[in-house]
């Protein structure tokens, strides 16, 4: 018949083993810990940024709308004012007004407020970069 395992003779035998086995699940749990607050920190980094990427693009969508509209009205009110010369140079019979106005109207026609958006990309990009020369 074996002896107990927790015989008296043989606890002092494996007190060492029992030692390195509570210091290694002290340690595990120490790590786990360590690793849940180091895990915890790095979700609430991700939170700050998130929030801080949304609100960015929130205010370049503003910014974009609200360019996009201004530039669409005054569109709107230079072609209206385009259109009620050209009906005044047709009422008046003055042909040379009318080319000169309906060129005007093409050329305005042709051009696209989209155009301007990839200057202004530019002109972010150049104030980002510190290295940039500007010449004046």
């Amino acid at each position: 018949m074996m002896p107990p395992l927790f015989a008296p003779r043989n606890a002092l035998a494996l007190a060492p083993e029992v030692l390195n086995l509570v210091y290694s699940l002290t340690k595990a749990y120490q790590d786990y810990q360590q690793k849940c607050e180091q895990e915890t920190t790095r979700r609430q980094q991700i939170a700050t940024w998130e929030k801080a990427v949304l609100a960015e693009i929130e205010t370049k969508r503003q910014l974009l709308l609200s360019y996009l509209e201004h530039s669409f009205a005054e569109r709107r009110h230079n072609f209206q004012e385009l259109f009620a010369k050209i009906d005044q140079a047709i009422a008046q019979r003055d042909n040379t007004q009318l080319s000169v106005l309906l060129q005007a109207l093409v050329t305005l026609a042709q051009t696209t407020p989209f155009k301007d958006l990839a200057t202004l990309s530019q002109v972010q990009a150049n104030l980002a970069n510190p290295d940039h020369v500007w010449e004046l």
